[in-house]
């Protein structure tokens, strides 16, 4: 009986050691919510809003019900007018549901002074729908996210997707080695909140050495083969109306 129990008992330890380090379903969705602060307020929205929502995100946070969130600034500015975002990072419509409850029992104490921050009605939404994102941890904190919109012509999206596959994700998985690089992916929106773009490619960054890496990685692809992901994506897309910012990430967790 021994001899029979102890293979099992071996057999049970090395199924639960595997299941344990099985990692996080990945997100399907990510919340951003636009502000625009008034000038001079910045520091004064920053320390409010976490004041209000970080014990609230914690809980989420530990109850898996929220996958990671943050507060973001436009490092380099266009021509939008908002000042922060926050993003959350979600499993899928039932975490948004699970926000929403805990948004609802929230203390709202500090609110009537964090709107008193604000350009009024300045708040915007985006929810976006993960397409492609990479699944390793990133290997150091994020400082930066590297953001690109694209309009993609009609009935073009999987030519878009293709691409990213071949083009973005090989560049990508070598620049997460190197360990500046990560998480990154490709999105859509999940609900047409903003018709001046269809897609969203992000970046995060540790170091904005990464961008010059990826200028290396770029010119170290062969003439032709550069070229014709050029061609490519000037077919399945409107290129004038590519956007590219770069946002400082000034609070993130986990």
């Amino acid at each position: 009986m021994r001899r029979f129990v102890l293979p099992i008992l071996v057999v049970f330890a090395l199924v639960t050691s595997a299941l344990a380090q099985q990692p996080a379903p990945l997100p399907k969705l990510t919340w951003i919510r636009y502000y625009t602060v008034q000038p001079g307020k910045g520091d004064t929205f920053v320390r409010l809003m976490r004041q209000s929502s970080q014990k609230m995100f914690d809980e989420l946070l530990a109850g898996k019900k929220v996958q990671a969130w943050g507060i973001v600034v436009p490092m380099t500015h266009t021509d939008e007018t908002w000042t922060h975002a926050i993003y959350i990072t979600m499993d899928d419509w039932a975490s948004v549901e699970s926000l929403v409850r805990a948004v609802e029992a929230a203390d709202t104490s500090s609110d009537a002074a964090l709107e008193a921050t604000l350009v009024s009605g300045s708040i915007r939404d985006v929810v976006l729908r993960h397409i492609i994102q990479s699944e390793a941890p990133p290997k150091a904190a994020p400082k930066y996210i590297d953001v690109s919109t694209y309009v993609v012509k009609p009935g073009r999206a999987n030519d878009a997707v293709a691409l990213y596959r071949e083009w973005a994700v090989p560049m990508l998985t070598a620049a997460a080695m190197r360990g500046n690089v990560g998480p990154w992916g490709l999105s859509s929106q999940a609900i047409d909140t903003n018709g001046s773009w269809t897609h969203m490619t992000w970046t995060f960054l540790s170091d904005l050495n990464a961008l010059g890496d990826r200028e290396t990685d770029m010119m170290a692809l062969p003439a032709n083969k550069l070229m014709g992901y050029d061609v490519r994506l000037r077919d399945l897309s409107e290129p004038e109306k590519h956007r590219e910012q770069i946002l400082r990430v000034i609070y993130a967790a986990p």
